[in-house]
């Protein structure tokens, strides 16, 4: 029981630890740009996030995989 209830706060309280740490990129990418001192890699958002939804895609396969009883259900089944 302990063991859901940590996974659930886990995965609610996650989204909006992502959220903070990009608002705060985000506010240093913008001093950087005004300031001229943006590297060459940041100008490549797009890419960036591919790669971190494709990350982030292999870790739920991995969390799926170990979560889930193979036989009879998943971590949530009755």
């Amino acid at each position: 029981m302990l063991r859901v209830i940590l996974l659930v706060v886990v995965l609610v309280t996650a989204p909006t630890v992502a959220f903070f740490l990009w608002a705060w990129a985000v506010k240093i990418k913008e001093q950087r740009k005004l300031s001229g001192t943006l590297p060459e890699w940041q100008d490549l958002p797009l890419t960036w996030l591919g790669i971190a939804g494709l990350l982030c895609t292999i870790i739920g396969f991995v969390v799926m995989f170990f979560t889930q009883n193979q036989g009879y259900g998943g971590l949530f089944a009755p």
